[in-house]
């Protein structure tokens, strides 16, 4: 299986925020002034605007109109054409399942699973719906792309597989397993599927 993350990888999420976080607040920011993925420091937010605004990103009005990253349906469909599995997953709320779903299907992406992980131990995750982290280690999977340094390198050393790590400001600092390529853009990582897999 092919794991593909969501946020910042086929859905341009950040950007999205940027409006958000502007509209909501008056904050202006930039997509590189990004620098943590810990968005209340990124966005400099008090706790209240941080739950107030995580509440938002994650509804179906917003979530829904979120752009797809450029040239990731068409690899997808590439691949799913060539009979390669493609598993979505995810970290987001459970709660956003159904607009997650309604996003994927609106922008005709690809996939065969659909996965929401609790990378990040967050209370609100519904334990009904959503797989711990180690449920990740009990899947075939083949190549990995990711915009989560952390969740890169989990997938990296406890799987040995070769992740493609989604360039993003909040990625650029840390250590980074050898089995993780750094790379740009979706022609990037269609090119690195190639080289690492017999399609």
């Amino acid at each position: 299986m092919i794991y593909v993350d969501c946020d910042d990888v086929i859905s341009e999420s950040t950007s999205s925020y940027i409006e958000i976080i502007k509209r909501e607040f008056g904050i202006d920011r930039c997509f590189e002034d990004i620098k943590s993925f810990d968005l209340k420091e990124s966005f400099g937010l008090t706790q209240e605007q941080y739950d107030h605004f995580f509440e938002i990103i994650h509804s179906h009005e917003e979530l829904i109109k979120f752009k797809p990253v450029e040239g990731a349906i068409e690899t997808m469909n590439e691949w799913a054409k060539k009979g390669n599995k493609i598993g979505i997953v995810t970290g987001r709320l459970t709660t956003a399942y159904d607009s997650t779903i309604e996003w994927l299907a609106n922008n005709k992406v690809p996939y065969n699973d659909f996965i929401i992980v609790d990378k990040y131990n967050r209370p609100s995750m519904d334990k009904t719906i959503a797989k711990p982290l180690e449920y990740l280690r009990s899947l075939k999977i083949d190549f990995a792309i990711e915009d989560s340094l952390s969740t890169a390198n989990y997938l990296a050393e406890h799987l040995n597989i070769k992740v493609a790590l989604m360039d993003r400001p909040w990625n650029r600092n840390g250590y980074i397993n050898k089995n993780i390529i750094r790379v740009f853009n979706w022609k990037e990582i269609k090119e690195l599927y190639k080289k690492t897999s017999i399609v």
